[in-house]
């Protein structure tokens, strides 16, 4: 699926300054922070059904990538991209941003602590 939704995280500048500040200490925990992600994802994609419902394929298929402090939830059926931006024969349906609205306070939340559990890591060596 071609379609790109970015996730914008609250506080992004202080995790991209502390991601600065000290790599070494910051990067696993923000990497784990990411990683966390998935089951969020995984769980607000099947909640509610954001996902249009026929056969259930489609919602079957999403799958969780990560890279370094990257991550990538999409499905891989051949028509999620059709479903999602429809065709002149069926109406669009962007399950994305809802999946992602309904993640949103959980998303922030575990950014938050990341940022919390980066900030004692820091006074601890101080």
């Amino acid at each position: 699926m071609s379609l790109t939704t970015t996730y914008e995280i609250k506080g992004l500048k202080k995790v991209q300054a502390a991601i600065e500040k000290a790599p070494g200490v910051a990067e696993p925990i923000f990497q784990a922070a990411i990683e966390g992600t998935g089951a969020i994802f995984a769980k607000n994609t099947q909640k509610n059904n954001p996902v249009p419902w026929r056969t259930g394929l489609l919602t079957q298929t999403f799958q969780f990538n990560k890279e370094k402090l990257k991550a990538i939830w999409a499905p891989t059926r051949y028509y999620a991209i059709f479903v999602h931006e429809g065709t002149k024969y069926i109406k669009a349906n962007p399950f994305m941003p809802k999946i992602m609205k309904k993640a949103e306070k959980e998303v922030n939340q575990l950014f938050n602590q990341a940022l919390t559990k980066f900030r004692n890591t820091l006074e601890n060596k101080i």
